[in-house]
């Protein structure tokens, strides 16, 4: 199997120069990564494995050879993949792989190869590098049982009882005359919040699903894990007019935090909603509703007993009442897709996104202003998609109904991020070959300070440098690169037990190079 690779990469480095056993135009292949466009490509972070591998062919002159497509990755400084071709499978979203853990690449940088021919022999070749690292403490930060918990009963206002309760008396959607249709109400609005949530995270109506983002959202609390609560309810206690406000919370390290502050305020606040009733959208769902526009709230006419009712047939019912399903069951609906997508859009900054800046430590984040932790292309301007994540100066109420649009969405970065198909490594700054030591001078080092010189290659400004042996670990000092080949340091002998030392040298992305028994102390 690795002598299959290793002769494979050389026929890509020959079809990379345009070798071709007949005139014409060969195949085109283009490759990617999570489905992450080209642009934001440049310096990705992927797991050793679980990450998937998006593969175009274009057919140039005549037809591809399905059988001939031929895979594999090479790591910079040495080191090959076993063939990847049968790991790409046809799927609606195209063809791709996704590396498996019993084939998961080391640390380090890769270059993936993909080449095909068509019938007539012409080659073409694609090629995409790319950086792997572990996730931070060795654990995903999103797949490992993360709970969230939506309350719909806090009450943080000074009316006793749910403040969501009165939110929906707001918008018509519920009247103090008629508690029991309020209920039957909240609890529906409730649900299709929840599942316009899920929808944002991929998920079916059970939490799961291909593709699905592995976080539990529930309204209940949930008896036991990592659970960040969210607070729904309300207005901005803070007396502004937010409408949710969750600091990022990089690569999710508070798996248990409480978004139900005042001040500051945090959680998701319904009523604020109302900054919306100037725009015709608006006004269009719920004027029929709210008194304030001459409508009548949901409880107050003699169909509303039965309009909420799962076996109300519109077909079969008066005209009237027919009607007035249509009228609720459209702002029910309109009110769950703006309100879960902002709850959404929240849930995205407890789990990490989304980070300032680009890979390997971002995903084109903003850095600054309104822009902060939200959605911008790569070039920092904002992008004209109806995105989840973008800055919530940027929505109307018709943008996040999915009035006249695409619901909001994440973008495949951020999905990547989600599924823990990305690592956010902040020191990875360029795609960069492992350095590798040749040499330390002095070897042996007694008596007073020394400057010792390093030699090697691959050496990335500025290396840190330890000398370690099973007993003890010394982190030598003044680390100064004179080119990618030499650097210097210092060595307190004074301060280093005396015995044979092996030589480590790391460079500011993690990778390492180790030289054994390199170093005499004494």
């Amino acid at each position: 199997m690795k002598r299959a690779v290793l002769l494979l990469l050389p026929i890509f480095a020959l079809a990379a120069a345009g070798s071709s056993c007949e005139q014409g135009t060969p195949p085109t292949v283009t490759l990617g990564l999570n489905g992450i466009p080209e642009e934001m490509s440049a310096l990705l972070v992927v797991p050793p494995s679980g990450f998937v591998v998006n593969l175009t062919i274009t057919p140039g002159e005549d037809a591809v050879e399905p059988a001939s497509l031929l895979a594999g990755a090479s790591r910079w400084g040495g080191g090959t993949s076993p063939p990847l071709e049968g790991l790409f499978v046809a799927t609606p979203g195209g063809i791709q792989a996704t590396i498996p853990p019993a084939l998961a690449l080391a640390s380090g940088t890769w270059t993936l190869f993909v080449m095909v021919r068509d019938v007539e022999g012409r080659t073409g070749t694609g090629s995409i590098s790319f950086a792997v690292r572990d996730f931070a403490g060795g654990t995903p930060p999103i797949g490992q049982g993360q709970q969230i918990w939506l309350d719909f009963e806090a009450d943080r206002d000074a009316t006793p009882g749910p403040d969501f309760a009165v939110d929906l008396e707001r918008f018509g959607l519920a009247s103090p005359a008629a508690p029991a249709i309020a209920a039957d109400a909240r609890a529906l609005v409730t649900e299709a919040v929840l599942a316009r949530v899920r929808e944002a995270y991929g998920q079916d109506a059970g939490g799961s699903g291909e593709g699905a983002i592995a976080v539990a959202f529930g309204a209940l609390p949930p008896g036991a894990g990592d659970v960040t609560r969210i607070c729904v309810g309300g207005e901005d206690p803070g007396g502004g007019s937010t409408i949710g406000s969750i600091q990022l919370d990089p690569n999710n390290a508070a798996r248990n935090s409480v978004e139900c502050g005042t001040i500051p305020p945090t959680g998701v606040f319904p009523r604020e909603l109302l900054a919306y009733q100037s725009q015709s959208s608006f006004h269009d769902v719920f004027d029929p509703l709210r008194p304030e526009a001459g409508g009548i709230r949901l409880g107050e006419l003699l169909w509303d007993a039965f309009v909420l009712d799962p076996a109300f047939d519109p077909q079969s019912a008066p005209p009237e009442a027919a009607a007035r399903h249509a009228v609720v069951m459209a702002a029910i609906e309109a009110f769950a897709n703006v309100l879960g997508s902002i709850v959404a859009h929240e849930a995205g900054h407890a789990l990490g996104l989304v980070a300032p800046g680009p890979p390997g430590g971002g995903l084109f984040g903003g850095g600054d202003g309104a822009a902060y932790t939200h959605a911008l292309n790569p070039d920092g301007s904002t992008p004209s998609e109806n995105f989840l994540m973008k800055a919530g100066n940027t929505f109307n109420f018709a943008k996040l109904a999915g009035i006249g649009y695409g619901l909001p969405a994440f973008r495949p970065i951020e999905l990547a991020y989600l599924r823990d198909q990305l690592v956010l490594a902040p020191q990875v700054k360029q795609l960069l070959a492992p350095p590798l030591l040749t040499g330390i001078a002095p070897w042996q080092i007694s008596g007073s300070a020394q400057l010792v010189t390093i030699t090697g290659s691959g050496f990335a400004a500025i290396p840190t440098v330890r000398l370690r042996n099973a007993g003890y670990t010394y982190h030598a000092m003044g680390e100064a690169l004179q080119s990618g080949e030499q650097m210097t340091c210092w060595v307190i002998p004074g301060q280093v037990p005396d015995g044979s030392y092996d030589l480590e040298l790391t460079n500011p992305d993690g990778q390492q190079a180790l030289l054994p028994a390199a170093v005499e102390v004494w």
